[in-house]
């Protein structure tokens, strides 16, 4: 197993850290959260940073891209990752595996190896013979937020009861998922992806290992966030995987995000036109790594003192405080957040911001999408071509996936069928693994309804 200890963030870039630090600070902690900040403050906050932000990056990379990159970058890494050592660390145990043990639960641990070198770890919840269901996770989570609301609630425990023979991954740069077949996870090569390499290389190296180990012609998908996201790319461009998914159950499904009411999100679309230059030139991917690291850390060890603060560390992106039950999960503080890759953030803050709607692949920038895609800007992922059936479960209250970025998904997914939003007007983004009040009822929903199209699908073959 992976220890935990290791964990990190990843793709970070150095400048953009400073500012994400900055603003969870900045937000309040608890009531308040439950209220977006006002749009046009933020929209002349962002117009103001955009502006300097330009003429910062005309002034200062210059100089900067004579400097040494090595040094540049590796002397504060160091020093950070050494005093990593005198803080508290988190619980090397925790993982779905041992959660579901915990539980009473049998369980498996599997490894794959993807094309581009990346071992990820399976964790599988077996039920030989019965239908598999593939289980991805959402950004800075991992497998385990899928047990974290336990027997009853929890969406692994409640697949498991029900007859599905449950596979959970862990994509690549979380926790259970570092090893590298040439690189180190301190190495900045291996923190160039995004959450376009989770959908073309984690999930059909994942899914084609499962179907090999159940001798089953497909499976049911079920999946949060980015893990939705994940999806939708691996349908679009890699067509051939859409008949190894029988039906996706996409919970929150990240898309072009332009309807997003997050404060972060935009703060880090304003500094962008300053920090891209140099963290391109310097090579400061794996910058972020220490330091969130360390502020986990010293949050594991100011816990429950600080627990506002883990909140805001782990919700100011996704989602603004309702239900008052995140608290009560066990092991929440060393599960969630659980790392990853920060080009699955920023990948995320291009979308939101780009002049038109839709999902496109990742910006490199006029030069390089010159050579990789053949135009200037990257190209939109052709949702229109999923044919999977696709249900789709949203929340009232989720910030990231709004009502008009969902409605706009419904049009493009030309085989969506069936929409459920829960009735709770608080129901946000994390409430569907980290809500004890409210997660057990959308999760029951989830099973129900994969219980009805198996039903449906066997009615049919027969």
């Amino acid at each position: 197993m992976v220890p935990l200890r290791r964990a990190q963030c990843g793709v970070g870039r150095a400048p953009r850290s400073v500012v994400l630090l900055a603003a969870l600070l900045v937000v309040p902690l608890e009531a308040p959260l439950a209220t977006p900040l006002p749009s046009s403050a933020l929209g002349a906050v962002s117009g103001l940073l955009r502006h300097v932000g330009s003429d910062v990056a005309a002034t200062v990379t210059a100089p900067v891209k004579k400097a040494s990159s090595a040094s540049a970058g590796s002397t504060a890494v160091v020093v950070l990752e050494r005093l990593l050592r005198w803080l508290a660390p988190v619980n090397d145990s925790v993982t779905a595996s041992t959660l579901m043990v915990d539980l009473g639960y049998p369980m498996e641990t599997h490894f794959v190896t993807t094309k581009d070198g990346y071992r990820l770890r399976l964790e599988r919840a077996p039920n030989p013979g019965k239908q598999p269901v593939f289980v991805a996770h959402g950004m800075q989570t991992a497998a385990p937020c899928f047990v974290l609301l336990g027997r009853g609630k929890a969406l692994a425990p409640l697949l498991h009861d029900a007859g599905y023979d449950v596979w959970m991954i862990n994509f690549r740069g979380t926790h259970y998922s570092q090893e590298h077949i040439k690189y180190s996870k301190t190495d900045e090569e291996y923190w160039k992806f995004s959450w376009h390499e989770h959908g073309v290389l984690d999930n059909p190296a994942a899914i084609d290992y499962v179907l090999a180990r159940t001798h089953f012609p497909s499976v049911m998908y079920a999946s949060h966030s980015m893990g939705s996201t994940s999806f939708m790319v691996m349908a679009a461009m890699r067509p051939e995987y859409q008949r190894k998914v029988s039906a996706a159950f996409l919970m929150a499904p990240a898309g072009s995000l332009h309807g997003h009411r997050s404060p972060v999100v935009k703060l880090l679309h304003a500094v962008n036109n300053a920090t891209q230059p140099l963290v391109e030139d310097l090579g400061l991917r794996r910058t972020m790594r220490p330091l969130y690291l360390a502020l986990r850390r010293l949050l594991k060890l100011l816990l429950p003192v600080a627990r506002p603060l883990l909140y805001a560390f782990t919700f100011a992106i996704v989602g603004f405080k309702k239900h008052e039950t995140y608290y009560e999960l066990p092991h929440f503080a060393d599960t969630i957040p659980s790392g990853g890759s920060w080009g699955q953030i920023f990948h995320y803050e291009q979308n939101a911001n780009h002049d038109t709607q839709g999902i496109r692949q990742y910006d490199h920038g006029a030069e390089r999408n010159q050579e990789l895609y053949g135009m200037p800007e990257p190209p939109l992922y052709n949702l229109s071509a999923i044919r999977t059936p696709i249900h789709l479960y949203l929340g009232k209250n989720d910030v990231l996936c709004s009502e008009r970025d969902m409605d706009f998904l419904r049009s493009q997914l030309p085989n969506v069928v069936s929409v459920h939003v829960d009735e709770d007007d608080a129901f946000n983004h994390m409430d569907f693994i980290a809500s004890t009040a409210v997660g057990g009822r959308m999760n029951a929903r989830i099973v129900a309804d994969m219980q009805r199209f198996s039903a449906a699908d066997a009615e049919e073959e027969s």
